[in-house]
C-alpha cells in the first residue's frame, strides 16, 4: 500500500490529530537548530510532508515568517490542512516526483517523512540543490531506522514500503548532497526506543 493511501485513511478515522501530540517534543527539539541568522531575520519556510498543516500552522505566527507553505502527497491531508488555516500555502504533491517543484526557501523541515520515499538519497540533493536558499537549513527527524528496531515492525503492521537505512547511511545522504556542518543525533531514547533521529546540513 502506498503510504498516501495510509494517511488519506488517518484523515478520515481522524488519527492525523495525534501527530502533532506525538512529534511535537521532537519537532520542538529540530527547531532548536533552526540558526538565529534564520529567526532574526524574514525568512521562508517549507514543511516537507506537511500532514494536517500542524507545523505549517506553528511557523506561520514567527513573527518574521513571510512565507509559511506545506506540501504532501495525501489528499486529504491537504484538504484537511486547509481548511483548518487560510494564512498559510498548502500544495498536493507526489514527493516521490519532487524534481518538478523547485520554489526556494530559508528553511525547510521534514518530519516522519523521508523514509516512506523510494529514493530519499535523491530527494535530499534535490532539496540542495534545487529547494534552499544560499544559507539555507534542512532539518529532518525519523522514528523509522535501522538502530531503532522497536520500529522496524511497522511496515508489515502498516502494510506500507518503507525504506530502512542506518543511521550513518542517512548522514551520508546529506553529506553527498552537498550540505554543509551536517548534524545527527537521536532525541527522546528510552528503554527499547532509539529515540527520534534528527539531521540537519546548510546549504553552502
Amino acid at each position: 500500500m502506498k503510504a498516501t493511501k495510509l494517511f488519506n485513511s488517518w484523515v478520515e478515522n481522524g488519527k492525523d490529530e495525534g501527530m502533532e501530540k506525538n512529534h511535537s517534543a521532537s519537532v520542538n527539539e529540530m527547531i532548536k537548530l533552526v540558526p538565529n541568522y534564520i529567526l532574526n531575520n524574514s525568512f521562508s519556510f517549507l514543511d516537507f510532508g506537511c500532514g494536517n498543516g500542524w507545523l505549517v500552522r506553528k511557523f506561520t505566527n514567527y513573527d518574521n515568517c513571510i512565507k509559511s507553505t506545506g506540501i504532501d502527497g495525501a489528499s486529504n491531508m491537504i484538504k484537511k490542512a486547509i481548511s483548518n488555516d487560510n494564512e498559510s500555502k498548502y500544495i498536493q504533491f507526489d514527493l516521490d516526483n519532487i524534481y518538478s517543484f523547485n520554489q526556494k526557501f530559508d528553511l525547510i523541515m521534514s518530519m516522519e517523512v523521508m523514509y516512506y520515499l523510494k529514493n530519499p538519497a535523491l530527494v535530499i540533493n534535490h532539496i540542495n540543490k534545487n529547494m534552499l536558499n544560499p544559507g539555507g537549513v534542512f532539518i529532518m527527524g525519523i522514528d523509522f531506522y535501522e538502530e531503532n528496531k522497536s520500529s522496524l515492525s511497522w511496515p508489515s503492521k502498516l502494510d506500507v514500503e518503507m525504506f530502512c537505512a542506518n543511521k550513518n547511511k542517512w548522514k551520508d545522504y546529506l553529506s553527498l548532497a552537498g550540505f554543509d556542518k551536517v548534524r545527527i543525533f537521536q532525541f527522546g531514547k528510552k528503554n527499547d526506543w532509539a529515540g527520534t533521529l534528527v539531521l540537519s546540513g546548510v546549504k553552502i
